[in-house]
């Protein structure tokens, strides 16, 4: 005897019914608490769907044929679509919703006659098996191209928009989720696939069973496919979404609220980042801390609007100006702190007498203009972010006492030996 006859068929669907609804409550929960959380509705839907659909499926033999066969399977190929819909909605891959559309009605098509003008249960089944295994298939393999396995080396890539300028342009690898969540969920749809296709050719071969209930070998392990289908695909979303979601809270507590660059907190993570990148590669590394000319005026004379406009168009203009490499932050009040990797100190005077100009550029109701000082220096290799941020902020005030609106380096005695870059450096033209 097997041991998949052990499995009781109507507790196997029992479990799929438990499965549906858990995960139908979870994430319609989430999507109402979280609505950015991308596919979280298709998803949510189609849990929802899979409830009434595992009861047709129970009921076969008990209720109408056109309830348990043609409704039940119209409910499990919508079921399935919106799965394909949900998952790839969230990791931002290309859909091709309109062919696994018409793959599937062509599927309910051939269940519709074969159920009620020509009975015969192997074409239905083989129907279906191709259209659920093709909607996993294509599942699999764009979850698996995204998380990286296509060819050694590449990457999809997703511009991730921010209120920053600079951020908004800044390029990270797609999708911002778990990538070992997403090739483990890749490669269970391929799998389930793969069984689907064998149990189209074990169906022609061998025909279909009489009685749907029946403790079958190709049954048993059929609904034992769907039970792990359902547990796994929303385990793998809930670990997927649920780690966007503390990276999206990261974000959120590093992010300035009012100019939407990065606060103190975010830069200076930055900042201890790119200098033991620094000091791992030798590269040359630039700080600069920018002050707003005569602030205080600005504000007692136009009031804290005016300055909160002031702040907002300034860390635009300046992330507008940066590379993607560069990173920008609010320090405090009207000072902001501009990290720019791999430039020594006159190449990073170029890019300050650029920022410089697009915040001359600004308008700003009847104010006269704007103007920055700024402080520069370059990491030595004894730096660390205070020593570093403490020289910046030396030459800013030189550059203060100088008049203002102005720069003024502090090279340290001792710096980084110059790298020689094969790939030229971008810059990225004021738009």
């Amino acid at each position: 005897m097997s041991l998949l006859t052990w499995f009781d068929p109507r507790t196997l669907y029992g479990c799929q019914c438990m499965l549906a609804v858990m995960f139908a409550i979870l994430f319609l929960w989430m999507g109402r608490a979280f609505p950015s959380v991308r596919g979280v509705k298709s998803m949510a839907l189609a849990f929802v769907l899979g409830i009434p659909c595992t009861f047709f499926l129970m009921g076969r033999g008990h209720i109408p044929d056109w309830l348990s066969v043609i409704v039940a399977n119209l409910l499990a190929a919508t079921c399935f679509l919106l799965v394909y819909d949900g998952i790839l909605r969230f990791v931002g891959g290309r859909r091709q919703l309109g062919l696994l559309c018409a793959i599937s009605a062509a599927a309910l098509c051939v269940v519709v006659y074969f159920s009620e003008i020509k009975h015969d249960i192997v074409p239905r089944i083989v129907a279906m098996g191709i259209a659920t295994a093709t909607i996993r298939a294509f599942t699999a393999w764009e979850l698996l191209r995204i998380a990286g396995w296509k060819w050694p080396g590449r990457n999809d890539l997703r511009a991730r928009s921010s209120a920053s300028g600079n951020e908004s342009r800044k390029v990270i690898p797609m999708p911002h989720v778990n990538r070992s969540a997403m090739r483990f969920f890749g490669g269970f749809l391929a799998m389930l696939s793969a069984l689907g296709v064998s149990r189209v050719v074990l169906t022609m071969i061998h025909g279909a069973p009489q009685d749907f209930m029946q403790r079958d070998s190709v049954q048993i392990s059929t609904m034992l496919m769907n039970v792990a289908y359902i547990g796994v695909y929303g385990l793998c979303f809930l670990t997927m979404a649920g780690q966007e979601l503390i990276l999206r809270s990261q974000e959120e507590s590093e992010k300035d609220a009012l100019s939407g660059v990065l606060n103190r907190r975010g830069i200076e993570a930055r900042l201890s980042t790119e200098l033991k990148r620094c000091s791992r590669s030798m590269m040359k590394l630039s700080i600069a801390l920018v002050d707003i000319d005569h602030f205080k005026r600005l504000n007692d004379a136009h009031g804290h609007a005016a300055g909160d406009a002031a702040i907002r168009q300034v860390a635009a203009a300046i992330g507008f100006s940066l590379r993607d490499a560069d990173y920008l932050g609010r320090y405090g009040g009207d000072e902001f702190l501009v990290i720019l990797p791999m430039t020594a100190c006159h190449q990073a005077e170029i890019a300050t007498a650029r920022f410089r100009r697009a915040v001359g550029t600004l308008q700003l109701g009847s104010y006269p203009g704007l103007t920055l000082s700024v402080g520069l220096t370059e990491a030595s290799p004894e730096d660390d972010a205070i020593s570093l941020i403490a020289r910046a902020d030396s030459a800013l005030y030189r550059a203060k006492s100088d008049g203002r609106n102005c720069t003024r380096s502090a090279v340290p005695s001792s710096t980084y030996p110059v790298i020689p870059i094969t790939q030229p450096v971008r810059v990225q033209a004021q738009s």
